[in-house]
């Protein structure tokens, strides 16, 4: 009896975590519309529509419609799509035949699929430099970053990485490990880090030997530790020493918060 109340109780609970959530993201989509109101019939709708960020319905984006006569700019997920190509690729690295219909499997799905880059996703097969070794923890953590406020319902802009700090990126890092070990024995072997579709990121030419390079013992998988150290310190060592001999500066951001991400 006890079971099935606590049971029913996270069932309840789960729903009002759901509604709370979902009607915050309508009502701020609802007042960035309505502060966009004053400037209908005065500006090019299509100009507002590039001011208009949609949270809701999730995956939707901005588009032209006609409401009583004129022409507005709305958040909507896209029923059909133009035939036209103008390819473009997302945070996850696949390639859509233009916006509209990244935001069709968007809504779909019902998550948030960011845009990456206009154009197909590359593959580049160029050997990986020193220097882009380097790099490539600090784009790895920027991804993830991206990840971690896609599928969510209403979400803040996140801070960018420079403006986290290490703890920041230590739970960060901890939970995509999280993610990652789906037998949960607290290591990733090459079968998890498979799961991370790194292939499709820039500078992915460069995943194998990264991953390789955090198996301080070689036994061929990573734990906690030795993935934390490698994308968070790493990560940071080269962003100082980029900020320092490029920028003049070794401060990773003006103003670091110990916030949750």
């Amino acid at each position: 009896m006890n079971l099935r109340l606590t049971s029913d109780l996270f069932l309840l609970l789960s729903l009002y975590i759901w509604v709370a959530t979902g009607g915050r993201a309508l009502r701020k989509q609802r007042q960035a519309e309505e502060s966009l109101r004053p400037y209908i019939g005065r500006v090019d709708p299509e100009k507002l529509c590039e001011l208009l960020k949609c949270r809701s319905p999730v995956g939707s984006w901005c588009q032209v419609v006609q409401e009583n006569e004129v022409l507005v700019p709305k958040c909507v997920c896209p029923q059909t799509c133009p035939r036209q190509r103008a390819p473009v690729c997302s945070v996850l690295g696949k390639t859509y035949g233009n916006e509209c219909l990244l935001h069709k499997e968007a809504c779909r799905k019902s998550r948030r699929i960011g845009l990456a880059h206009s154009g197909p996703c590359l593959v580049p097969k160029a050997k990986c430099s020193e220097d882009e070794l380097n790099q490539f923890p600090y784009r790895l953590l920027d991804w993830f970053l991206l990840l971690s406020r896609m599928g969510e319902s209403y979400a803040p802009a996140p801070p960018p990485q420079s403006c986290l700090s290490h703890a920041q990126r230590t739970q960060l890092a901890q939970q995509r490990f999280t993610l990652l070990d789906k037998n949960k024995d607290g290591k990733l072997s090459r079968r998890d880090l498979r799961k991370l579709h790194y292939k499709k990121m820039p500078l992915e030419h460069c995943a194998a030997q990264f991953f390789k390079s955090c198996d301080s013992n070689k036994n061929r998988k990573v734990t906690l530790q030795e993935w934390t150290a490698c994308l968070v310190d790493r990560s940071e060592t080269w962003f100082f020493h980029f900020m320092s001999m490029r920028m003049g500066s070794r401060k990773l951001c003006p103003t670091i918060k110990e916030n949750n991400l």
